[in-house]
Parts: structure tokens; C-alpha cells; sequence
């Protein structure tokens, strides 16, 4: 029996630090940066680290850490770095059982160049692109589905795995990617009934309220909060970085401070699926709201400490211990 399942990505991350790029303004976007190199130009890089990441594999690792019973439903295929895969998901005491491996594609694998706290990330989805719905018996056995990014034709099965949800009387927590949000929009809106908690950071909640044909700009976050009820969600997360995070269910609406550590932030790279995980983790174990969202921003703020989006998960016992000492921003 399960605490939760997992549906997702799972990736090989290689990161290179170096300071031989250029950091500029992008001319279409003032709000947005640019970084270059030169053409032609051989890049030294100062360090590299070899990490893991993709949503359903990051929270899998998360529940764990948070002592929740989590399998992933990951696609991976039969190379190095699904060996790789695997050895983790053994290191950290997780279920394997719902992991497919694809007789042709290869498991896919991230390059990000950082620049300071500046990055570009190339992706190769690889076998993401072709998850599958796993053991159906096995996927009974359990209380909780956490749904994060769908990629390629995986997205297709969402509302399969709504449906079997349905079906079986298992909540769902969506955590959707952008291919969710941007491909099937519509779709999407006619699933919020069945989701039993939604997360979304600011701008992906803007985009799920546009309609097609005007986008009305939404100030405050109750009132994004409010139109995503009214749209059938019944249980909202809505995370803002550094800002905090708000939670909404039926007329109420709670605030929480987002948390920092000493030191500022090395990288960013999974911090949302670090939040997501142990907001469910903390539903799951019974905790209040507040406490919840605070426990959430612990890990993640965590999580931004260290290069990579699983090296800085904390346990729960880890977290507790820092509930005092954290500094709210």
C-alpha cells in the first residue's frame, strides 16, 4: 500500500558552472535576460555536478525523505544514466515496481549552463515523452496521486489517470508542467472538479484563468484564488517565490511567508517540486494549513542552497528542526 503515486518525468542532470558567459538584457523582453557566448567558442568549464531530476522522480525522493510511501510512475530507458535512475530510487528506499523502461527511447537528460545565479537549461525529454499508465492493480493500492508535468504524448494520459482516480476513490494533487497548461487548456479547466488539490505559482494560475479570447491582469492573488474556484478547483496552492505562498478553500484564504536561509540562493532548479511535495506530505500526515505551507517553503528554500533539484531535500525531522531558527523574508 501506497501514501502516494507519483506520474511524471524522470531526468539525468548535468550541470557545468562557468563564468565565461555574457549576461544582457533580451530586446523583446525587458523583464527577461539573455546569456551568451561567444561563436565557436570553446567553453572551460570551473565545475560540473551530475544530479537528478524530473517532477515525479524530485517529489518521489521528497515523500521519501518526508517518511510518505511514494512510488513514481516513471518512463526511463535502458542506458547509463536509467541505471543511474534506478541506483537512486534503491539509495533512497523507493518502490521501483511502477518504473517502465523503453525498448527505444533513451531516458531523458538535462545540460544546464550556470552563470552566477543565471542558467539556460537544453532538455532532451527523451523517454518522458512516452510515459504509460502502469499496473493498474498496483496503482489501487494507494491514497494519493500527484500529478506534475505530462510531456510530449504522455500528456494524452491525464485523463486516463483522472479517470481510474475517479474510479478508485484516490485523491489527485495536480502540479501541472506547460504543456498541461498551454496544449490543453481547455481540457484542463474541465478536469479542475476532480483535482482535490491544485498547485500553481503565480503566472501558471494567470494563464489557466485567461480565456481565449481576453486575458483579464489579476492584481491580487485572492482574486486569482477566487476565479480558480469558480472554475471548479476546489483546493488551491498558489506559490509566489520569494513572496510566500496562499492557500485557498472555499471562502478562505491563507497567507504564509516564504523562508530563507543565510547565504542567498546557489540555484533554483527544483524548488517548486521541493514546495508541491511537502505541502502533500504535510496534508497527508494531518498537519494544519499554516504549518503545512511553512514546512513547504522550509524544503524548498532548502533546495536552493544546492546545485541540483534533489541534494538539498530535507526529512521531516530535518525541517522541524528549522521551523525556529528560519528567517522569514
Amino acid at each position: 500500500m501506497y501514501d502516494v503515486i507519483t506520474f511524471g518525468g524522470a531526468t539525468r542532470d548535468i550541470f557545468f558552472e562557468t563564468t565565461e558567459g555574457i549576461i544582457f538584457p533580451d530586446p523583446e523582453d525587458v523583464q527577461e535576460k539573455m546569456l551568451a557566448f561567444k561563436y565557436g567558442q570553446k567553453i572551460i568549464t570551473d565545475n560540473a555536478y551530475f544530479s537528478f531530476g524530473g517532477g515525479a522522480f524530485n517529489s518521489a525522493v521528497c515523500f521519501s525523505k518526508m517518511g510518505i510511501k511514494a512510488a513514481p510512475c516513471i518512463n526511463i530507458g535502458k542506458d547509463e544514466s536509467a541505471k543511474s535512475i534506478k541506483e537512486r530510487l534503491d539509495e533512497c528506499n523507493i518502490d521501483a515496481s511502477l518504473v517502465t523502461e523503453d525498448e527505444e527511447a533513451h531516458t531523458a537528460l538535462s545540460m544546464i549552463v550556470m552563470d552566477k545565479k543565471d542558467h539556460v537549461a537544453f532538455l532532451h525529454r527523451g523517454a518522458n515523452n512516452f510515459l504509460k499508465l502502469c499496473d493498474s492493480e498496483k496503482m489501487k493500492n494507494t491514497k494519493w496521486f500527484y500529478i506534475t508535468s505530462l510531456t510530449g504524448k504522455s500528456a494524452d494520459i491525464l485523463e486516463d489517470i483522472i479517470k481510474f482516480a475517479k474510479e478508485n476513490e484516490i485523491k489527485i494533487a495536480l502540479n501541472p508542467g506547460s504543456t498541461q497548461l498551454k496544449r490543453d487548456h481547455k481540457k484542463l479547466k474541465s478536469f479542475l472538479k476532480d483535482i482535490e488539490i491544485l498547485i500553481l505559482n503565480r503566472e501558471e494560475a494567470e494563464g489557466l484563468v485567461c480565456s481565449e479570447e481576453l486575458c483579464e491582469v489579476v492584481s491580487e492573488n485572492k482574486v486569482l484564488i477566487w476565479k480558480l474556484h469558480k472554475m471548479g478547483a476546489r483546493r488551491v496552492i498558489l506559490t509566489e517565490g520569494e513572496k510566500g505562498s496562499y492557500y485557498g478553500e472555499d471562502d478562505m484564504v491563507n497567507f504564509e511567508s516564504a523562508f530563507k536561509k543565510e547565504g542567498g540562493v546557489v540555484d533554483t532548479t527544483g524548488a517548486g517540486d521541493a514546495f508541491g511535495s511537502t505541502f502533500i506530505s504535510g496534508v497527508i500526515m494531518g498537519l494544519d494549513i499554516p504549518l503545512t505551507q511553512n514546512i513547504a517553503a522550509i524544503n524548498a528554500a532548502h533546495v536552493t542552497q544546492y546545485i541540483g533539484a534533489q541534494e538539498g531535500l530535507l526529512t521531516h525531522g530535518e525541517i522541524k528542526n528549522k521551523l525556529k531558527p528560519v528567517k522569514r523574508v
